[in-house]
């Protein structure tokens, strides 16, 4: 049986991405999806909401899943050496 994924672990990764200016893959539940970096997480009209760098202001409960979006240096095998 998989995790299950909750809106604690959704916040994690969308904070992880303001912190470390990284891009996060997103899931809508509509189906949509893209990758961006998130600037904030702020409350809107009584609820949460995440301003994207490049997309709308989204409504976090509209968020259904979240992961880390490859870099495209790791994508293509030329990831930076330590």
């Amino acid at each position: 049986m998989g995790h299950r994924i909750d809106r604690g672990d959704v916040i994690d990764m969308l904070e992880e991405s303001i912190t470390r200016n990284i891009p996060v893959a997103i899931e809508l539940t509509d189906g949509r999806k893209f990758e961006d970096r998130v600037k904030e997480i702020s409350k809107f009209e009584g609820e949460d909401h995440v301003e994207f760098h490049q997309h709308e202001l989204t409504p976090l409960r509209h968020i259904s899943r979240t992961s880390r979006a490859v870099l495209p240096e790791v994508a293509h095998g030329n990831a930076p050496q330590r």
